[in-house]
């Protein structure tokens, strides 16, 4: 006796003999993981699917990024929309709204239109007010809004540039004044036209004339201060595009959030919904936005999703067990051992410490699908045997075992190793999922392997072998029917196959690698709406940040390289692509214009590298320093950013590569300025690029793998290959499909290729088996394959729609990534069904090999 023939022996004894001592374990384990589901954590974060990804050379900079120029603060966006947003009414509304959300205890400040320091002249003010304008050093949260302040009373330079002066330490205060006076000094030195007359006249000037105080100052705003708003936001270039847009139909209030816990943040959006639906804000359109809140939202719908689509795979799957079988343990012990499945896994998640999150959360239903799948494999063999044999339960138990161990463990190999093989992405969202999934495939083999015959030796057996005849026989005489009409003329159905699959492929050859943020929420999510709205009338939501470095201090206060970086920003604002750009220089440009009260600043060219030093050094004596965001102490590191729109990682990239070509001409070598590029839009689209890339290498390496290891179990080369064509079919009729429907190969989607073949794979193992069983036993290829398709077709079209039924379910999903998840692995499972039954049975009986008599 072979030691595999010695291990499957004890195997079915200790299962159907002992089965008291199997169930307690079962029990106990179960129990023991399922008490760690309360430690599971959700990790709602969408951008992880990309942002997790490690390659290229990515983290250096991205890291680099948050320590040069700051990390970025939470904040949930409201837009409020009207034809007008600056009429009176809309501005009460939205200064409603920021008043009201200020006082949340979960607000750690509000930035609106209405509650801004905004820098502005009004003829004739000569007692101005001083505030702080740190409400707009902590805008970089919307696209680093930064504007400055400018002096009020340069008599006393003790307010200048809102740098409260006054409340410094009187020991520092001297050297304090020399700095800004020296600092003024230089920027009218440069240009002193521009300023008529020197520091003498400028001063009194701006104290007349500049105030930075809130506009809105009470409860209820009033004409005058809607005009005076008017007036100081058309004076205001940078705050278009961040908190209004340019037609004035869309206004943003942006609500930094405080350092919140999962669950304080799910109650605090909540909250946020709750009071947007108060009758005093009625009569206004409101949006939310913002990644918090988005992060809220997929909670949400991450629960909606389990709330509806788990109950609804057990009911797709209840149904179809009970017209398959029409026996009740066949019906209730594959879902009693999904059921167990499910619990461990999830428990073990919790137990290591593995969040849920947009992709795990699909694993449950696929291991329920797939469950179910196996189990019916081994319930049919097993009513096979109880009803044709002449033995009791246990001995036809015992058989079961026997002939489906290996058949339903290499099924579930080869659905492990398709999941496992996502373990090649350098994505840790995509490996965390494979290995999670790929274990949990593996213990449901080891639940089914044991529970089930365990159980199914226990009670009573189903009806009568002329009884099952009469009910299912038809179905048996239809595959087998079938395998022998296909034997008839082989090779003219592999001519035909080989054909359809050629023609496939060329339409397969058409498939776009694309990845777009909107393609993951359906058109009708608020969501999506919403992400539109911000793209349509704001900057959008997909940054490129360029990053300039050099070695030479104050490199980048040089004004031919500013002069460089505004014909960069130029060039790509006459690109479709790009919705806005920003710099350091429209900062220092934004200061200038306010001092000098001349708006052509923005359109001329700094003259002297003293100008931009003092414009530099003024801003730098305040604290926080409002500059440091983009240009950092030593002049050495500067960002330019560029805001795209929604147009897809093809298009991104083509972008990069042509705004890289414009940057070498801008900024030639000789220059010594090196650059580099982050930010959502390159990481994103660069990642998944090469996650695709490296998840069509892991599906090879997955073939590879499930060839060897169907001919390490066959025992046989020649077996191990006539199980490719069939499998690889289906898949390149997916991706034909994928063409036809528009579907973008990414990310999302080239996954679903990995954990297809594993699962394609498993009709063709079960024939396989049965057919290597039937030549052992002395039967020609023509009789073996029609036993074979006899003996397994019903289970494999049982299995079959039970997958396809069961992902089906999946389109009912609030996430358009795993509707097409659903939709795709139905169709290649459907492909794989038809290749199993029409392709399979004319190769192997074209190349299946000779039978083996010593069985006979």
């Amino acid at each position: 006796m072979s030691r595999r023939q010695a291990i499957l022996d004890w195997l079915a004894r200790l299962v159907t003999q002992r089965r008291l001592l199997v169930l307690s374990v079962l029990l106990v384990v179960t129990a023991g993981l399922a008490s760690q589901i309360p430690k599971l954590r959700a990790d709602p974060a969408p951008e992880s699917l990309l942002s997790s990804y490690r390659g290229d050379g990515f983290e250096p900079i991205q890291e680099r990024f948050e320590e040069w120029f700051g990390q970025k603060r939470r904040a949930v966006l409201l837009l409020v929309e009207s034809p007008n947003v600056l009429d009176r009414e809309t501005v009460q509304k939205i200064h409603d709204l920021s008043e009201f959300f200020a006082d949340r205890p979960w607000v750690e400040r509000v930035d609106s239109i209405t509650t801004l320091n905004i820098p502005r002249r009004v003829k004739g003010q000569s007692d101005a007010d001083t505030t702080d304008l740190d409400d707009l050093e902590d805008l970089d949260d919307l696209d680093d809004l930064e504007e400055v302040d400018n002096p009020e009373d340069l008599d006393d330079l003790e307010d200048l540039d809102d740098l409260e002066a006054n409340n410094r330490d009187p020991n520092t205060q001297d050297d304090f004044e020399d700095a800004v006076f020296n600092a003024l000094l230089d920027i009218i030195e440069s240009d002193p036209e521009r300023f008529d007359g020197g520091i003498s006249v400028v001063g009194p000037k701006l104290a007349e004339e500049l105030k930075t105080n809130t506009i809105i100052e009470g409860d209820t705003v009033t004409d005058l201060e809607v005009n005076e708003l008017s007036e100081a936001i058309a004076g205001t270039p940078l705050l278009e595009g961040r908190l209004i847009d340019e037609d004035r139909t869309v206004a943003a209030i942006a609500l930094q959030l405080e350092d919140l816990g999962p669950r304080e943040m799910r109650a605090a959006m909540n909250e946020l919904r709750a009071d947007l639906d108060r009758p005093e804000f009625q009569g206004v359109e409101v949006h939310i936005g913002g990644l918090p809140y988005l992060r809220g939202v997929i909670v949400e719908k991450m629960r909606e999703d389990n709330l509806r689509l788990i109950p609804l795979t057990v009911l797709v799957c209840l149904v179809l067990l009970t017209v398959s079988f029409r026996w009740t343990p066949a019906v209730l012990l594959p879902l009693a051992a999904v059921g167990i499945t499910a619990l461990m896994v999830v428990g073990g998640m919790g137990l290591l410490g593995e969040p849920m999150n947009i992709l795990n959360n699909i694993i449950v239903p696929l291991l329920i699908i797939i469950g179910i799948s196996d189990a019916t494999h081994l319930i049919q063999r097993y009513r096979d045997e109880v009803t044709l044999g002449d033995s009791g339960r246990v001995e036809a138990g015992e058989r079961t075992v026997r002939a489906m161990a290996v058949a339903i463990m290499l099924t579930s190999a080869t659905t492990a190793v398709g999941l496992a093989s996502l373990v090649v992405s350098k994505t840790v969202m995509l490996r965390h999922f494979g290995i999670t999934s790929g274990l949990g495939v593996m213990i449901s083999y080891v639940v089914i392997i044991t529970l089930l015959p365990a159980i199914l030796t226990w009670v009573k057996p189903p009806r009568s072998a002329a009884t099952k005849e009469n009910e299912n026989g038809w179905f048996e005489n239809f595959t087998s029917s079938l395998a022998a009409r296909l034997l008839r003329h082989p090779k003219s159905i592999l001519a035909g196959a080989a054909l359809l699959t050629l023609l496939c492929g060329y339409g397969a050859g058409k498939i776009t690698v694309d990845h777009a943020l909107l393609d993951q929420f359906d058109e009708s999510d608020p969501v999506y709406e919403t992400t539109l709205l911000i793209e349509e009338k704001l900057d959008g939501v997909r940054p490129l940040e360029v990053v300039l470095t050099s070695d030479e201090p104050g490199r980048f206060t040089d004004p031919k390289v500013l002069k460089a970086i505004e014909q960069l920003k130029d060039w790509a604002d006459l690109r479709p692509e790009i919705i806005r750009t920003m710099s350091h220089g429209d900062v220092l440009k934004g200061s200038l214009a306010l001092i000098a009260d001349d708006q052509s600043v923005w359109s001329e060219d700094f003259k002297t590298q003293k100008e931009v030093q003092g414009l530099v050094t003024m801003l730098s004596q305040r604290e926080p320093n409002p500059i440091t965001s983009w240009l950092t102490k030593d002049g050495q590191r500067t960002r330019v950013q560029f805001k795209l729109r929604d147009v897809g990682a093809e298009a991104t990239i083509e972008f990069v590569a042509d705004l890289e070509k414009e940057l070498k001409r801008l900024l030639p070598a000789a220059q010594k300025i090196n650059v580099a590029f982050t930010g959502e839009a390159y990481t994103g689209s660069r990642g998944q690029a090469a996650v695709v890339r490296d998840l069509l290498g892991s599906l090879l390496v997955a073939v590879l793998v499930i060839f060897l290891l169907l001919a390490f179990f066959f025992r046989s080369i020649r077996l191990g290959l006539l199980s490719i064509p069939p499998n690889l079919i289906p898949l390149v009729v997916t991706m034909a499909y994928m063409v036809w429907r528009e579907i973008p190969l990414n990310i999302s989607t080239v996954i679903i290729f990995s954990i297809s073949l594993g699962l394609a794979v498993n009709g063709t193992i079960h024939v396989l088996a049965r057919f290597r069983e039937e030549m052992n036993r002395g039967l020609d290829r023509e009789a073996a394959l029609i036993r074979a398709a006899r003996g397994t077709g019903r289970a494999i079209v049982i299995s079959c729609v039970t997958l396809m039924a069961g992902f089906s379910v999946l389109l009912l999903s609030s996430f358009v990534p795993v509707q097409n998840f659903g939709e795709l692995i139905a169709i290649t499972i459907a492909g794989c069904l038809v290749a199993t039954l029409v392709v399979l049975p004319p190769l192997l009986g074209v190349a299946g090999g000779a039978a083996k008599t010593e069985g006979a």
